[in-house]
């Protein structure tokens, strides 16, 4: 959208330009006076092109800071995340180790009763 907008901007400063230019042409004035009015429209045109040049960089460098600035949130939280997730997981895997020894030692109780009383 941003992109749209800036060539919306130079294509309206380059319509302006070559409005002011077709109407220097147009107009009765003499040589060295056409000249002269070419000379200051392209100058004003020129300059102002320079004013939005620099006003769409420092845009483009608050965009970038910023964009920057919530890239190291999201890796921050991201990674807050990650870790909490791990400690979960770890947490659940040694329930379910304890778990299966449980289950073990109960089996082989029983295993061992059984030969018992089969012996």
């Amino acid at each position: 959208m941003g992109e749209n907008k800036t060539n919306m901007l130079l294509a309206f400063i380059a319509g302006a330009a070559v409005g002011a230019l077709v109407t220097l042409l147009l107009s009765p004035t003499s040589g060295q006076e056409l000249r002269r009015k070419i000379r200051e429209e392209a100058e004003e045109t020129a300059e102002k092109l320079k004013e939005k040049s620099t006003y769409l960089k420092e845009k483009l460098g608050e965009v970038k800071a910023t964009a920057g600035t919530k890239v190291s949130e999201i890796k921050e939280k991201a990674k807050e995340l990650l870790e909490e997730k791990k400690g979960v997981l770890a947490e659940t895997l040694e329930k379910a180790k304890e778990a299966v020894k449980e289950k073990k030692e109960e089996l082989s109780e029983k295993f061992f009763k059984k030969e018992e009383e089969e012996a």
